[in-house]
């Protein structure tokens, strides 16, 4: 099956995870992906395990530029002239004094499509700041709901959750700007702030924030029926109870047809309130049956539940199985990677893994060949040490 975004050719200048994991995407969806990395290369490749890079940088090419050199920068603009999109990540500021700016660009390619992914936008008090996906999602408002309703703030959600939607937002952004290209000609400047995304997140928390009864004062976690239960054999499962009929059938299975008329546990409102009655109403159930025989309790009744499972066993889930969600990819230096692929599938085209990770500045002979450069040419970059 034919793959949908083949012909798009995208210069990838990002590092580490935002702008990796959103050209990554648009690579298993079939474009061609240039990652151009400093003599050094990608921070990711060194700074982290093995696995961290080459699980976002899959279907891709490395070349290396030195882009402060003036050389390696007539080859990054020959670049562009085939390109069709450009991602970089830098703070802001910094693709204009290495004159590589969507300006600089687009005067060389018309219909660039340039992407700036930012911590905090190109615009703002906040600007030039560093940051990492901590300090985003603190900035959001997202930290103060984590952690447990009388304690402080935590940043204990597990993913990094800003830079991952980040690069989903930027990912959209790409594809309508494509769209909107094929109907104008025209390319544009995207700008991407982590710290806006992050702050997207907070859609349905911000209104419920003010509404009368306040309830969003208190952090998500302060819920009755809608968290995360310890079982007989010290295992966990998800509970999911927020809609009143679900409640009731959760009445039924405990065998408390009391609590279906108590007035403290009548609403999703009231049990949320009342919390430290019913959990421990809750917890006392759970703890006297083992996992797979909660989850099959609360299966057979149908109310949304579901396992805490470790990395070890989302890879024996029957449903993520069943579903194909990983796959391995074969890496000429570290061996079999564990992968996930893109979680979507479609009737008429495709995604697939076509490569692991590249190795650093893997592909720049074959790239600048491409663009024409000769053998001899090639060899006098490497001795100016242009390329690497």
């Amino acid at each position: 099956m034919r793959l949908p975004l083949e012909g798009i050719r995208i210069l990838d200048l990002s590092q580490l995870l935002p702008g990796p994991f959103c050209s990554m995407l648009l690579g298993d969806l079939g474009a061609e992906i240039v990652k151009i990395e400093p003599p050094g290369g990608d921070p990711a490749r060194t700074m982290l395990t093995p696995g961290y890079f080459e699980s976002i940088n899959r279907n891709k090419k490395s070349i290396v530029l030195d882009l402060k050199n003036r050389l390696s920068k007539s080859v990054f603009f020959s670049l562009v002239e085939t390109a069709d999109i450009v991602i970089e990540g830098f703070r802001p500021g910094t693709v204009k004094r290495l004159g590589i700016d969507y300006k600089a660009v687009r005067s060389v390619n018309h219909g660039i499509i340039y992407c700036s992914i930012s911590g905090y936008g190109q615009s703002g008090p906040y600007r030039n700041r560093p940051g990492h996906d901590i300090n985003y999602a603190g900035v959001a408002g997202i930290i103060s709901l984590c952690g447990e309703p009388d304690g402080p703030p935590s940043a204990s959600y597990g993913v990094a959750i800003v830079d991952l939607s980040s690069a989903l937002f930027a990912t959209i952004s790409i594809l309508a700007a494509i769209r909107a290209r094929d109907k104008t000609g025209r390319g544009e400047y995207i700008d991407v702030s982590m710290t806006d995304a992050a702050v997207s997140l907070m859609i349905n928390r911000i209104p419920e924030y003010f509404l009368p009864d306040g309830l969003l004062k208190e952090k998500p976690s302060a819920r009755g029926s809608y968290g995360v239960f310890r079982t007989k054999d010290d295992k966990y499962i998800t509970l999911g109870v927020a809609e009143d009929h679900f409640w009731l059938r959760l009445c039924k299975v405990m065998d408390r047809d009391d609590l279906k008329e108590d007035p403290r546990f009548s609403s999703w409102i009231d049990r949320n309130k009342n919390r430290k009655e019913l959990i421990p109403i809750l917890e006392e159930f759970f703890l006297q049956r083992t996992k797979e025989e909660c989850i099959r309790l609360l299966v057979d009744a149908d109310i949304p539940c579901g396992p805490v499972n470790s990395i070890e066993e989302i890879f024996r889930d029957e449903h993520l199985s069943y579903r194909k969600i990983f796959d391995e990819t074969d890496h000429p230096n570290i061996g079999k990677v564990k992968q996930v692929l893109f979680p979507v599938r479609f009737s008429e085209t495709s995604t697939r893994i076509r490569s692991p990770a590249p190795s650093l500045g893997e592909h720049t002979e074959e790239i600048l060949k491409d663009l024409g450069y000769t053998k001899d040419q090639i060899e006098n970059f490497r001795v100016k040490k242009v390329i690497e």
